[in-house]
């Protein structure tokens, strides 16, 4: 019984690691730009702030938790986005967190009248909390069954920090962009044991697709150029990530009807199987948004369709962004034109 207890324990300490190893996922990951590319730093002209909240599988014991807020500007003289950015995902069942806090730059280069290239890079610090109080060991159990005394189990380095690094790239014009970024970039330690083999967490990789398909003909480039003009549009969109291995493909549309957006996605990679007999189906997700010129709210709700099926409760999503104005130049400075950025908003 003993023997059949500690195996348990280990095989579950095994199995939750390699979840915990893999990177936290926004559904709206629009919503979130600077955390999937940093890149993305300062591509809204006016300073922004972003409030992101996913609560995923609420119905079972082993949910995750996670939040995100940045702010970050543009600077028009040099070209250079610049933020801040802090993540935390949480798993209170298993008194594990990982939280992250970083800065980003990101430089502009207009290449010509139709495209916009941008680079970023990201520092980062890392902290990662394991509460093993929270945990049972195979000493703390006979032939009855639980026997609720401490165990005799010690453990180190509960709370471990590390330097981390991403980078990325972002080619856009008006109605189409592609992107590619690479966090996790010093590999930091991911191993929960002092005394296990070390393990370093595999680089994440991701690639942004995307395009706007206008759905209402005669709109003048001018009116475009207009402030507050928002177009009705068709957005497909293509998230490819692949970590260790791990890949995943979220793919699907929005529908731009202002100050309304709905979208509907599919997220999984079918033809690439977890492992054999495990798929690779994990969700739909629908949104439901509402944009107005400085503001933009957004809800999603992902319909587990895994083997883990609906009981997971799903995972519900909300996001925040604010743009705040920012006083008019005089004549004698000369603006920097910037193209639109065409990347929706959810």
């Amino acid at each position: 019984m003993m023997k059949r207890l500690l195996c348990l324990c280990a095989f579950a300490l095994w199995g939750f690691g390699e979840v915990l190893a893999q990177r936290p996922q926004f559904s709206q990951y629009y919503a979130a730009p600077m955390y999937i590319n940093p890149a993305l730093a300062g591509s809204d002209e006016k300073p922004r702030f972003i409030l992101n909240y996913r609560n995923q599988w609420p119905n079972l014991q082993a949910n995750f938790t996670t939040y995100s807020g940045s702010f970050d500007m543009y600077f028009d003289r040099i070209k250079s986005g610049v933020g801040v950015i802090y993540t935390g995902d949480f798993v209170p069942s298993a008194g594990f967190s990982t939280q992250d806090i970083g800065l980003q730059y990101a430089y502009e280069l207009q290449m010509n009248s139709k495209w916009t290239l941008r680079a970023g890079m990201q520092a980062s610090y890392t902290m990662f909390n394991y509460t093993f109080s929270k945990l049972t060991f195979g000493d703390q159990y006979d032939d009855q069954g639980f026997l609720n005394t401490p165990t005799a189990e010690s453990f180190g380095g509960q709370l471990r920090g590390v330097v981390n690094a991403a980078a990325g790239g972002f080619l856009y014009s008006e109605k189409m962009w592609v992107g590619l970024a690479a966090h996790n970039l010093t590999r930091p330690r991911q191993d929960i044991l002092p005394n296990s083999k070390t393990s370093n967490m595999p680089i994440h990789y991701s690639l942004q697709w995307g395009m706007n398909i206008p759905l209402k003909k005669g709109v003048s480039w001018r009116a475009k150029q207009q402030a507050g003009f928002q177009d009705m549009l068709l957005i497909p969109t293509v998230l490819f990530k692949h970590q260790g291995k791990f890949d995943q493909l979220d793919v699907g549309a929005y529908f731009k009807l202002p100050p309304l957006v709905f979208g509907a996605w599919y997220r999984g990679l079918p033809i690439k199987p977890y492992e054999l007999g495990l798929g690779n189906n994990e969700s739909l997700v629908g949104l439901l948004g509402v944009e107005w010129t400085n503001l933009s709210v957004g809800y999603s709700y992902d319909y587990t369709i895994s083997a883990l099926g609906a009981r997971t409760g799903g995972a519900h999503e909300l996001s925040l962004r604010v743009l705040l104005d920012t006083p008019s130049k005089g004549r004698g400075n000369k603006k920097y034109y910037r193209h639109h950025f065409p990347c929706p908003k959810f």
